[in-house]
């Protein structure tokens, strides 16, 4: 059975695979196959199932000899960092990201920061299969969960490091913390670097992360921008490995215009390695138009910031990223974190006297649509002959200064459509896009 999917094990919390015997279970494969008698990270994000899931992956850990040591709340690239800088040979954070509170995840780093390869998953869903086939699960032997809050406050120490600019003083900041795992440093690492800080949706009560907020809904920090006339907007999501931009007019600024405007500012400081940025399929065609005038070279990846960083490492890009807001400074940092480039772009903006919109507008995007439909099955689309003969029709009808992509999400049962159109109205390709989306949805219905 297929455990992992595009960022770890993810699905409902209230059933397998995170019911508590099958926690038990992967506890102790995971331990088996990466720290048997060594030390593991265990950190969580704010959903009300991660203390239940946390103590039933431990004991699984512990009864087959690994040593837990426990963060407590933090964003997921926290583990990334602390994994590399400490004395561990794995990390797992406990969180499902952007989805509802009702989801949660498994992710796990590897003693370098980086996340599993493939064939270690592989070799953790082997022993996982095997004692659930057996139905062998350990005796629960007692952990001590107490959690050491000091580790973030090298994560924080980290990040404010990694500011160059002057300090923020007299610029107003507004942070959406989604109710996640931001909710506490975020605030802490902004004041510390001078700004005045307010801090949006930050009061997780296990039910309200990502609730109509962060970086999947940041309407209400745009509205909060103009209403306080602040410098900037900041919305991160979940678990704060994604960040979306508001400017001073309150517009919402996403992962093509940050990596558009930061791919020039770093060409122009010299620190764009190969002058090269990796991006996904998914980007707007007006970032390649716009870097491509810059002489900066555009590598487009599947989507997934696995994929992102996989041709980060084999064209030795410095950064890359996604427009949905999952931003890799790998010199840095070997995953994407939110807070991490907000400070970034920050530090691009210090001393320029430009302000976001300003640093931003460097891109001139085509009319895109994104369409996300919930489906009941993953039915490969090149088997769903109606829809797939639909999505070529398309195709030709756009012509080559349109797009089609249609994709399932490698975490939620949802279907991705995408059409961008060159000289088509917003309207037009909407209509497009309805139709792909009914017609698959209807398909799969029907498998």
């Amino acid at each position: 059975m297929k455990m992992f999917g595009t960022d770890g094990i993810r699905g409902d919390s209230s059933k397998f695979p995170f019911d508590n015997a099958t926690l038990n279970i992967i506890g102790r494969s995971i331990a088996e196959a990466l720290g048997a008698n060594k030390r593991i990270l265990i950190v969580r994000d704010t959903r009300e199932s991660g203390e239940r899931i946390q103590a039933r992956l431990s004991e699984g850990m512990f009864a087959s000899g690994a040593k837990m040591v426990f963060g407590s709340i933090m964003p997921t690239s926290a583990a990334s960092l602390l994994v590399k800088n400490g004395e561990y040979c794995a990390a797992v954070v406990i969180s499902a990201s952007h989805n509802h509170y009702t989801d949660n995840g498994i992710k796990i780093f590897n003693s370098n920061g980086s996340k599993l390869s493939r064939s270690i998953e592989e070799k953790i869903e082997t022993k996982i299969n095997k004692y659930i086939a057996l139905k062998d699960v350990l005796p629960i032997k007692n952990v001590s969960l107490k959690e050491n809050l000091k580790l973030v406050k090298f994560y924080e120490d980290f990040i404010i490091k990694n500011f160059s600019g002057k300090k923020l003083k007299s610029k107003i900041i507004i942070l959406d913390c989604a109710h996640g795992a931001s909710y506490k440093c975020a605030p802490r690492i902004f004041k510390k670097l001078g700004a005045s800080v307010i801090a949006l949706n930050a009061n997780p009560d296990g039910k309200n992360i990502n609730l109509n907020c962060g970086a999947l809904h940041p309407q209400s920090l745009c509205k909060a921008v103009k209403k306080y006339n602040a410098f900037c907007g900041f919305a991160f999501d979940g678990d704060a490995d994604r960040l979306i931009c508001v400017d001073e007019n309150g517009m919402i600024r996403d992962g093509d215009y940050f990596l558009s405007s930061m791919s020039i500012w770093l060409k122009s400081k010299n620190k764009l390695k190969n002058n090269t940025l990796v991006s996904t399929v998914m980007a707007n065609i007006g970032l390649f138009l716009a870097l491509k005038k810059e002489k900066i070279k555009v590598i487009f990846s599947e989507v997934g910031d696995k994929y992102v960083m996989e041709n980060m490492k084999k064209y030795k890009a410095s950064l890359g990223g996604e427009q949905s807001g999952h931003f890799i400074f790998k010199d840095i940092l070997a995953t994407g974190d939110g807070i991490l480039s907000s400070v970034m772009i920050l530090s691009a903006l210090s001393g320029t006297g430009k302000t976001m919109s300003d640093f931003m507008n460097v891109i001139e995007k085509f009319p895109q649509i994104l369409i996300n439909r919930k489906v009941s099955k993953k039915v490969p689309i090149e088997k769903l002959s109606n829809s797939y003969n639909l999505i070529k029709a398309y195709e030709k009808f756009l012509g080559s200064d349109g797009r089609v992509l249609v994709r399932y999400s490698g975490t939620e049962n949802f279907l991705r459509v995408m059409v961008e159109g060159g000289g088509r109205n917003i309207d037009e390709i909407k209509n497009i896009a309805e139709s792909i989306a009914d017609a698959v949805e209807k398909e799969t219905s029907l498998q």
